[in-house]
């Protein structure tokens, strides 16, 4: 029996499900930071201590030795358990500096600007410099460009805004569109400003889509598997293991080194061009949709981790099929 630890993550409950469900010999472990929920599917869930990396280190050590536990993948303090002498295996899905890089959204796009589906992203550190730079947005991505913004570093598009030009109840009426009137986005800036330092943030051109995500099981820099989601105007989604765009995604695997199971985004252009927008180092939750008609991507890295296939094994299902979503109710306690 070998036993895997994910400390943090999303939708670990059903990630944990799958590959547990693909690989019999696999125990899953799972911890999550305090006040978070806590879900059915891994073996136990453990709720982690709130304290400095000494501390933190520790209580990972302990768990470790008392759960007997062979492979860690963390999310969480990922540098100080790279550095740390564990009595189990750690995997990352790439170099300290890789992550790093990855983490840091102007960087990134940055590093891929000689890329044919590179996003030009802008740097902002002021509410100054943004609304200079929102008054020369048209000059610079032509008539009918929209402006968005998000924070340099963040995941799960978190601090996203699409900064309209009129409309000033949009994100009151409909805050999930992610919709702000400029002149009130830049006013709550400012005032932030007299409080707060001013946290950086990116400015790129808004992409109307549709959005592909890909799921990708890779090995080293070699993609092995892979699932590409895409989000269908009808609330469906489209998975397909066959995707014009998987040489991109090919080439961003190679490229960082990718390993374990990660995700890439890309967005169209309204100019017919795809643009990739992040990649994330760790499995998307959505990755368990694609698993649900056999990409086998989670199956492959249950098998990988075990040790039980090597790369040139892993194997899938070829799919291009639709699905859709229902909304359950679930009793939590009497």
């Amino acid at each position: 029996m070998m036993r895997i630890w994910f400390n943090r993550g999303f939708s670990l409950a059903s990630i944990s499900q799958a590959m547990m469900s693909a690989e019999p010999g696999l125990e899953i472990y799972a911890s999550v930071a305090k006040g978070k929920p806590q879900h059915s599917g891994p073996v136990e869930t453990w709720v982690e201590p709130e304290t400095d990396p000494v501390g933190y280190l520790q209580w990972v050590q302990d768990k470790v030795a008392d759960k007997a536990i062979d492979v860690l993948i963390p999310t969480h303090y990922r540098n100080t358990l790279r550095d740390a002498a564990l009595p189990c295996r750690v995997e990352f899905p790439g170099s300290q500096d890789v992550l790093k890089l990855l983490e840091d959204k102007f960087r990134f796009a940055e590093d891929l600007r000689a890329v044919e589906f590179h996003l030009n992203t802008e740097l902002v550190t002021s509410s100054a410099q943004l609304e200079a730079a929102i008054a020369t947005f048209p000059e610079r991505f032509g008539d009918g460009a929209i402006p968005c913004v998000k924070p340099r570093n963040g995941v799960n598009g978190f601090g996203f805004w699409k900064l309209i030009p009129d409309r000033p109840m949009a994100h009151l009426e409909n805050p999930d569109a992610r919709e702000i009137k400029a002149d009130l986005y830049l006013a709550a800036l400012r005032q932030q400003e007299q409080t707060k330092p001013f946290r950086d943030m990116v400015l790129m051109e808004y992409l109307p889509g549709p959005e592909v995500s890909f799921d990708i099981l890779a090995d080293h820099g070699r993609m092995l598997r892979y699932a590409a989601r895409t989000k269908l105007a009808t609330g469906k989604q489209r998975i397909q293991t066959d995707h014009p765009l998987s040489a991109y995604a090919g080439q961003l695997v190679e490229r960082y080194a990718l390993n374990g199971v990660v995700n890439v985004q890309f967005r169209k252009h309204t100019d017919g061009s795809w643009k990739v927008l992040e990649i994330n180092a760790r499995p998307a939750g959505g990755v368990v949709y694609a698993e649900a008609v056999g990409a086998g991507i989670l199956a492959g890295w249950a098998g990988l981790l075990t040790r039980r296939l090597s790369a040139d094994e892993v194997e899938g299902t070829m799919i291009d099929t639709e699905i859709s979503f229902e909304t359950a109710v679930q009793r939590l306690a009497s």
